[in-house]
């Protein structure tokens, strides 16, 4: 059952990025997509690095936020924002 938490976690983690940037790649707000990307980013090397060294951090937990996290996270906002990018050009080439 915990299994099932943990897929459900790394789901909603991916699902929430992938839904907003391709909604913001679609209405032309790249600025915003990046800024969001960005922060995703930080947070995770903020994590790994807190994970290997003396950061005030429990080691462990940084690394369970940086992997069931921040990599979905990260991984689903670069697919919204391609697929947002690709939607906004198809968009632009109709008459």
């Amino acid at each position: 059952m915990t299994d099932l938490w943990i897929f459900l976690l790394m789901l909603l983690c991916a699902m929430i990025p992938f839904a907003a940037l391709t909604r913001f790649m679609r209405a032309g707000q790249s600025g915003l997509s990046l800024s969001i990307v960005s922060a995703i980013g930080a947070v995770l090397v903020i994590a790994i690095y807190a994970s290997g060294r003396p950061f005030g951090v429990d080691p462990v937990l940084a690394i369970t936020v940086a992997m069931l996290a921040c990599v979905p996270a990260l991984l689903g906002a670069l697919a919204g924002a391609l697929l947002g990018w690709l939607l906004r050009r198809r968009d632009d080439r109709r008459p």
